[in-house]
């Protein structure tokens, strides 16, 4: 066997890993690592603790590398401590005030003393890593090694223990770049490699019938292109997976160069009726979209694996759809296709006011029942949809601030369950006012 496992290369998932398997199996290394943010945190004794890797935070899109949290006997959160890991790349900007924000609005819900941020890092990145000093405590990679070589002296150790506990320490060594005086340097590999792979790797698998086209890694690659769309006697299409920059949500589409002034033909001529596509102009090209889950791709790939597969999810429905209605979008999207009447869609959404109703109603009671499934009832929301009706019960939603069960979704990685994400469905078009869509779209950012 090697005695340098680690010489090849080492990942900075590889830390979130580690602190995830440690901070679960030794009481004694998590009651050290949370009394680093004593006094300013009190870990709360009797209650059930969870371990979540990429948990999604409440105040943007991003989310946090390890979360430690305290639940009581109904399963809701009473503290939490949140932990970023910095190995070898700098904050991404605004990523510390995201935690800054991110930590008061815990603590506003929690109690000052019951949340807490925690950074790891080298002993030779804190003094020079701006916005370190933001975080509530700084435990270098150096000090944790410490702890497992003092577990490693205790006696009546075990040899599988002591092996095990060893190549953790090895493994730390080469994150924070200690055994790089024996003849190599620990690569660290940057997570945007990692997740491109993942994501060409899943889409083969998923949409074997498109092909990605290659992107750089560089931390604007947030759209994925798609080749091998064949659509004979349509304009070029340009198929897309947009992932947004710290958004919840972006968008599948397709795009034709040059024909934003088609977007009124197909809205009006019931060409997407039953989809959940909308045609908006994009620039000077026509968008065909759906909408999708916000993605970054700077994080690891794996705690967002549920997101990228709805979006290629999107992408094959859209190009089924497409390649289905060639002949009615042929006409629609020719140059010399007459332009409808500019009232048509909202004479088409007025028509049948009661059958919206009906159906928005249908697609609250089914989010009840998926909450229902997750261990989460809305009972609140029924009782307000007796007393307003579904559409009703949307809009007073909107007009108070964030619910408990907003949170609580946040907490569950599923807000594409909240009725902020159902009010901005395509197909409630001209339902809700735009100050209403804001509102919606603000809370989700």
């Amino acid at each position: 066997m090697s005695d340098q496992p680690f010489r090849d290369r080492v990942r900075e998932r590889d830390l979130d890993n580690f602190l995830i398997e440690e901070l679960y199996a030794s009481a004694g290394f998590r009651d050290w690592f949370v009394g680093n943010v004593a006094p300013a945190f009190s870990a709360p004794a009797g209650l059930e603790i969870r371990l979540q890797k990429s948990p999604p935070r409440l105040q943007d899109a991003r989310q946090t590398d390890v979360q430690i949290g305290w639940f009581d006997a109904v399963g809701e959160l009473r503290a939490v401590v949140l932990i970023e890991s910095k190995v070898t790349a700098d904050f991404q900007p605004g990523q510390v005030e995201a935690y800054v924000a991110e930590l008061a609005a815990a603590r506003d819900r929690l109690g000052t003393a019951n949340a807490a941020t925690i950074l790891v890092t080298p002993e030779g990145r804190l003094a020079g890593l701006a916005g370190a000093a933001a975080f509530d405590a700084r435990v270098s990679i150096e000090r944790i090694i410490d702890q497992l070589e003092d577990r490693r002296r205790s006696d009546g150790l075990s040899p599988e223990l002591n092996a095990r506990l060893d190549m953790r320490v090895q493994l730390l060594e080469a994150l924070c770049g200690k055994r790089a005086a024996s003849g190599w340097i620990a690569t660290t590999v940057p997570e945007q490699r990692d997740f491109a792979d993942a994501y060409a790797a899943l889409a083969r698998e998923r949409l074997p019938g498109l092909k990605v086209r290659p992107s750089t890694d560089g931390p604007k690659a947030i759209t994925r292109i798609f080749e091998g769309l064949d659509l004979p006697g349509l304009p070029t299409p340009a198929l897309r997976h947009e992932f947004g920059s710290g958004v919840a949500w972006k968008w599948a589409n397709v795009q034709f160069a040059g024909l934003s002034s088609a977007v009124d033909r197909l809205r009006s001529s019931g060409v997407l009726a039953g989809t959940r596509f909308t045609a908006e102009p994009a620039g000077k090209s026509l968008a065909i979209r759906v909408q999708t889950p916000g993605i970054d791709p700077t994080a690891p790939f794996e705690g967002q694996r549920e997101a990228v597969v709805a979006g290629l999810d999107a992408i094959g429905e859209l190009a089924t759809w497409l390649t289905g209605n060639v002949a009615g979008l042929a006409p629609l999207l020719s140059s010399s296709a007459p332009s409808p009447s500019p009232a048509a869609p909202s004479a088409i959404i007025s028509q049948d006011r009661e059958r919206v109703e009906r159906e928005f109603v249908a697609a609250l009671r089914d989010i009840y029942a998926q909450c229902d499934a997750l261990g989460y009832q809305p009972t609140g929301m029924l009782q307000m949809m007796d007393r307003l009706g579904g559409i009703g019960t949307a809009r007073r939603l909107l007009e108070l601030p964030p619910s408990d069960g907003f949170g609580r979704l946040a907490l569950l990685g599923r807000l594409d369950l909240a009725v902020e994400s159902l009010v901005l469905q395509s197909r409630w078009a001209g339902v809700f006012t735009e100050d209403e869509l804001r509102t919606a779209k603000r809370r989700l950012r």
